[in-house]
């Protein structure tokens, strides 16, 4: 069975500020000092048409973490406007370290153009914390004709 936290844009900035923040020792809003670490995972998404109403949208992950300690992923999805849209946290053991999975967006709270999912991949093992971000997906989603 597979499980994901997902939040909604209320309490996207608590959420990232707390899973961020906590992954890496720093502030919140301080995921891009975290280290690129590409080795550890992937995140891609297709460029897609906005549907009327609320959907759920597809994205693959990939998740290979140093083979000490338990992961999770943070995937944070920020649009056209840059103000992040939504949030979403897999952790294994209740997640394969690959697969696809979804984020919500609803047209009439957002617009066509280029959006870009961003995610933190954290490893802990006993006491260590340790984060590494993976590279950023850039894909565009329209609005139907």
């Amino acid at each position: 069975m597979r499980k994901a936290v997902q939040g909604s844009v209320g309490a996207v900035a608590l959420l990232a500020g707390t899973f961020i923040g906590a992954a890496t020792g720093s502030p919140a809003g301080a995921s891009s000092e975290i280290e690129l670490k590409p080795e550890w995972g992937t995140i891609s998404a297709d460029d897609g048409v906005l549907r009327r109403g609320c959907h759920d949208y597809r994205y693959d992950y990939q998740v290979t973490a140093p083979e000490e300690g338990d992961w999770d992923l943070n995937v944070s999805l920020v649009g056209p406007r840059g103000k992040v849209l939504w949030f979403g946290y897999l952790y294994e053991g209740a997640n394969p370290d690959q697969g696809t999975t979804t984020y919500r967006l609803c047209r009439s709270k957002t617009r066509a153009g280029l959006y870009r999912l961003k995610a933190v991949v954290s490893v802990q093992d006993h006491n260590e914390n340790i984060a590494g971000r993976l590279k950023t997906e850039r894909f565009r989603l329209r609005k139907a004709s």
